[in-house]
């Protein structure tokens, strides 16, 4: 087996390894769910990503992959120096991606949002910059090349133009998906509370808890409540609710409907939960209620 299969084999096995291994520690550590899958889907989508780009920096190969050259004809793709074409983009790719992971990292691990936006930031700045470097200057044709605007027939030009609506079609399609989904669930959901016999039962959108009453340290009525920003969870037009992060509180666990200003806090061995019901005078009475059982 040559070097650059050993590379290839040993970055496919690290991209599944380590998000899995990762995803693993946070169960035996008793994590929260949400941020858990959260956390998953992240990892197991970019640290892909990560041994491609490395893959292709190291070794030179894997041109087929860059999005644009994998598209020209092979008179055109002849003309560039794909060795050092996929070392650029595979170095370009693989610290915009690490800038990006741990920019969604922040999120979780941080309480402070603006490490999210300046590792955002960068990532994003390193992107653009580099796709400016690459498709100005002629940096990445082989010497003597043609330049390849040159050699587009008008059969090229017209694939070309076939190729871009199909992708603006797609992205049209996609982006009626997205708002028809949002339409459909932003205002969909909502809060219910009971006294259990046995504790306290929230249900929300990414919310289920039940909170035995003997593991209730305290709870208060708020009508002050900062609900500070949302880390892993759900966000509608009617309510929000799942993992949430304030400089009260740190983390802790929101079932919330906007427009009611009135909140239950509840201090408990797992942490906090901030909740309420859908009008003033019900989340009044669940507090009176709650307060009973204590």
């Amino acid at each position: 087996m040559d070097r650059d299969k050993r590379i290839l084999i040993l970055l496919i096995a690290a991209g599944l390894l380590i998000p899995a291994a990762l995803t693993g520690l946070m169960i035996l550590d008793g994590g929260d769910a949400i941020d858990i899958t959260f956390q998953s889907i992240l990892l197991f989508t970019l640290f892909p990503i990560i041994a491609l780009s490395a893959y292709m920096w190291l070794t030179g190969k894997g041109a087929m992959f860059i999005a644009g050259y994998n598209t020209s004809p092979r008179h055109v793709r002849e003309q560039y120096d794909t060795e050092r074409l996929a070392k650029f983009v595979g170095k370009l790719v693989f610290f915009s991606v690490i800038l990006m992971l741990l920019a969604m990292e922040s999120i979780f691990l941080l309480t402070e949002a603006w490490p999210f936006w300046v590792l955002l930031s960068a990532g994003m700045a390193i992107i653009i910059g580099g796709i400016v470097y690459m498709n100005t200057g002629g940096r990445f044709l082989k010497e003597g090349a043609t330049d390849p605007k040159l050699l587009r027939t008008e059969e090229d030009k017209k694939r070309e133009r076939q190729t871009l609506y199909a992708l603006l079609v797609l992205g049209a399609i996609i982006t009626a998906v997205i708002v028809i989904v949002l339409v459909l669930v932003a205002p969909a959901g909502g809060v219910d509370a009971s006294l259990q016999d046995d504790g306290l039962k929230v249900d929300a959108p990414m919310v289920n808890k039940l909170i035995p009453y003997d593991q209730i340290d305290s709870v208060e009525l708020r009508d002050d409540l900062d609900i500070g920003r949302r880390v892993g969870g759900f966000g509608g037009t009617n309510i929000r609710s799942g993992n949430f992060n304030n400089d009260e509180f740190g983390r802790y666990v929101l079932a919330s409907y906007n427009d009611v200003p009135l909140h239950i806090v509840v201090r408990h061995s797992g942490g906090i939960l901030a909740f309420n019901l859908s009008t003033v005078e019900d989340t009044q009475a669940m507090f009176e209620d709650l307060k009973a059982r204590l």
